[in-house]
């Protein structure tokens, strides 16, 4: 094997690493920089950086085991902060060294000159490491980048990796050096972003599924929306089970802190949203505590006016740790890894495989897993829509250990905090803290980080750990992450055989080991696994403006069947308050029907296709696609006063009206309300068709009618061809269903409006 050793970050070592002599004379030499800084004489030099590095250099050799200056120390530092005259670039250097010690400083905290995570000071074989000289010409299966997803796929193709299976990870800089190793190191059983007010994972999926499909009615997007809250809480706890299966099977030293995550509110709106999400965790078997503000006060220490959301189970972990760990395990299996090592291109051949080309060459292969998050367009500028982003977050040494090893978020900021069990000790540790709305960048390159983030930060860490107001950060560094228009990730098939795992929002401890798992499986397999829904995460979602989700027949029958639901619940409140206001005020019974033929078939007769197609629910079929709809349906007319439907009837047969009205109506107290109105266009009896329940209402006939009579049974032999005419047809029953609950909402809201004013004229 050929590898070049990485280079390691000097640290402050303890005394028990030095000879009680060596000691003596930096105690000597650090007592004589002291003296140097320390002259407060008139005609005092100006202090410059090479005199405050010496005194670093003096000062690591003479510290605790913890890391920290005596107390003695501790006060002339804050002494010759506040006496010498320091040139700008000195001042900056001796505040990070104060930083460093977890000392005040007298002077306003600047950016640290320090700008790379803590993460990166683990020294590991592999973070400059190359299977061999040269790249291989060809391989199975190519993972592009080694942060937390390419990793978790290296490890699920172990197996195949012993079994002879060409497996080759390719990373541009050396593991975890991108987003893995720039993060927070949370990981979350409920990943969603969002910036001012939290509204729980359900409607936060509806916020951002309004946004990107404005054209799609907000009925169905409410049951997207539902599906979406559910499918993202069991991918992401399976990622958190995956996790911690990995961890404790292959016994990884990463930190590994499950401690829990508590989410904080900071309205009343958020309180309820925690609220609404307690359904959602028991709907899977999963625990979710609600804390009041004395258990918040009693646990952290923090003064709150709102209830707080905590997962047990969640928590914190070194994502670098465990990248490493799982590489490891992966390069002993077989797996070949090349750092160092930028991709330019991928092209395809004409047998199905692709060509990557990298600085360091070519190689053939026959699938390609693409994990590189906030890179991603610069390979596949297809994937335009995955938009790097920046976030800012900074360490403060030796604050007060109140998390013990759990997370914390608020959208109040918005701000996340965590301190890592790998400094712990003695009742302190550090506070690693992030926030501020993460800033769209052109270059995920960049490591330019925001003076007014910086600030913002400094604000937020001193409302929840006032007595750090005057503690400059160790360390203030951004990382880049990738965001998605529907803030969901990209995972699934690009093009054949090249799979994408990408665009996690922030939240890469809450999917990426899970998304490595399922494409790995892909790879293999080139398919999608059953337990991953590939019309909610599939990069192709990404490449057309109609969503994969409203592209199923499938789904779209479990969007009816859902909207029947809302429907038949609506018009219990219907009725409900229809009785209400007919209490105490003239009665609004409609009159019986008439005596005429019931259940007749009627007179039928031809309708020509112009006449279908002027129709709403049939505009958009074509000529063919009417004249298969007339093949089975008939036209029948209906006199006045006949009744067309009864409520729970089980007629066996839907309407379309062509001409003429009906009315629906339900049996309640003082006789028969009306609950709707209904004109050509409208459809009768679909909700029948579709959840298999009892009519809802009564239907007369208004007036002489025709209409367009379909057997439920011939309708269910169109659906069940799954042809692009069912597609349609079952949409033009959902926008039925969608018309009909709008109705009933207006209406239901009308009643309240009145039952309001009456109540307030009695009151009066």
């Amino acid at each position: 094997m050929h590898y070049s050793a990485p280079r390691t970050r000097r640290r402050m070592q303890s005394p028990g690493e030095h000879s009680l002599s060596s000691t003596s004379r930096s105690r000597d030499e650090l007592a004589r920089l002291m003296s140097v800084f320390g002259d407060t004489g008139s005609q005092r030099r100006r202090i410059g950086c090479k005199l405050v590095q010496s005194m670093k250099a003096a000062l690591a050799k003479s510290l605790d085991r913890n890391g920290r200056a005596s107390k003695q120390v501790a006060a002339g530092l804050q002494r010759i902060e506040k006496e010498c005259r320091f040139t700008a670039a000195a001042r900056a250097e001796f505040q990070d060294l104060l930083g460093t010690l977890g000392l005040d400083s007298a002077f306003p905290i600047k950016l640290p000159a320090t700008s790379e995570p803590p993460w990166f000071r683990y020294a590991h074989p592999l973070k400059h490491y190359r299977s061999h000289a040269q790249l291989p010409a060809e391989a199975d299966i190519v993972i592009i980048g080694a942060g937390l997803t390419g990793a978790s796929a290296a490890y699920n193709l172990c197996e195949a990796a012993k079994q002879g299976l060409r497996v080759v990870v390719l990373d541009r800089g050396f593991p975890a050096c991108e987003a893995s190793g720039r993060n927070a190191g949370n990981f979350e059983l409920l990943p969603e972003n969002s910036v001012g007010t939290y509204d729980g994972l359900a409607r936060e999926r509806l916020n951002f599924l309004s946004r990107c499909y404005p054209a799609i009615p907000l009925e169905v997007l409410r049951v997207e929306a539902e599906r979406q809250a559910s499918l993202v809480f069991s991918f992401a706890l399976r990622n958190r089970d995956r996790l911690k299966q990995i961890i404790e099977q292959e016994n990884l030293d990463c930190d590994f802190s499950p401690k829990g995550w508590l989410y904080l509110a900071h309205t009343e709106r958020e309180e309820q949203a925690i609220c609404d999400e307690l359904a959602l965790a028991n709907r899977q078997d999963q625990q979710i505590e609600v804390w009041s503000r004395l258990k918040i006060r009693r646990e952290f220490g923090f003064e709150r006016d709102f209830i707080g959301r905590f997962v047990p189970g969640d928590g914190t972990y070194h994502p670098a740790k465990f990248v490493y760990g799982v590489l490891q395990i992966a390069v002993n299996a077989g797996v070949q890894l090349y750092t160092d090592v930028s991709v330019r291109k991928v092209h395809d051949e004409r047998d199905g495989r692709h060509v990557i080309d990298t600085e360091k060459g070519s190689l053939l292969s026959k699938s390609i897993i693409v994990a590189t998050n906030a890179f991603t367009r610069e390979l596949f500028p297809e994937l335009k829509a995955i938009r790097p982003a920046q976030s800012q977050i900074s360490v403060t040494e030796f604050a007060p250990d109140r998390c013990r090893g759990r997370a914390v978020t608020c959208e109040e900021g918005p701000v996340y905090f965590n301190q890592p069990r790998e400094g712990a000790r003695d009742g302190m540790a550090p506070l690693l803290l992030g926030g501020g709305k993460d800033r769209p960048l052109r270059n995920p390159s960049s490591r330019r980080r925001s003076p007014k983030t910086h600030a913002q930060l400094l604000e937020l860490r001193d409302r929840y750990f006032p007595e750090l107001h005057k503690r400059p950060f160790s360390t203030e560094w951004i990382g880049p992450i990738a965001l998605t228009p529907d803030q969901l990730p990209a995972i699934g098939f690009l093009k054949q055989n090249i799979i994408v795992a990408a665009g996690f929002n922030g939240y890469g401890g809450s999917y990426c080991v899970a998304a490595g798992q399922v494409a790995a499986e892909m790879a293999i397999s080139g398919t999608v696994p059953n337990w991953m829904p590939d019309d909610v995460f599939s990069p192709q979602r990404l490449l057309n403006d109609t969503p994969l989700f409203f592209a199923e027949t499938s789904n779209l029958w479990c969007y009816a069947a859902s909207l029947c639901v809302q429907l038949r619940a609506l018009n219990r409140q219907l009725v409900e308050a229809l009785e209400n206001s007919s209490r105490g005020s003239r009665s609004h019974s409609v009159a019986p029907p008439s005596s005429k033929s019931s259940g007749g078939t009627g007179a039928t007769q031809l309708i020509p296709l112009p006449a279908l197609q002027s129709l709403k629910p049939f505009r958009g079929f074509s000529p063919e696609e009417c004249a298969e709809i007339l093949a089975f349906a008939r036209a029948r007319t209906r006199q006045k006063g006949e009744m067309l439907c009864t409520e729970n009837g089980s007629e066996g047969a839907c309407f379309v009206i062509l001409e003429g009205s009906v009315h629906m109506t339900c049996d309640a107290p003082g006789g028969e309300k009306q609950l709707a109105r209904l004109g050509p266009s409208s459809i009768i009896g679909h909700i029948a068709l579709i959840d298999g329940g009892g009519r809802i209402g009564n239907c007369v006939v208004q007036q002489d009618t025709l209409l367009l009579e379909m057997r439920h049974d011939d309708c269910y032999q169109l659906l069940a061809r799954h042809s692009p005419l069912a597609y349609k047809f079952l949409a033009a029953l959902t926008d039925g269903v969608i018309q009909s609950l709008r109705g009933a909402e207006r209406q239901l809201k009308r009643l309240n409006v009145r039952h309001h004013e009456r109540n307030n004229a009695n009151a009066l």
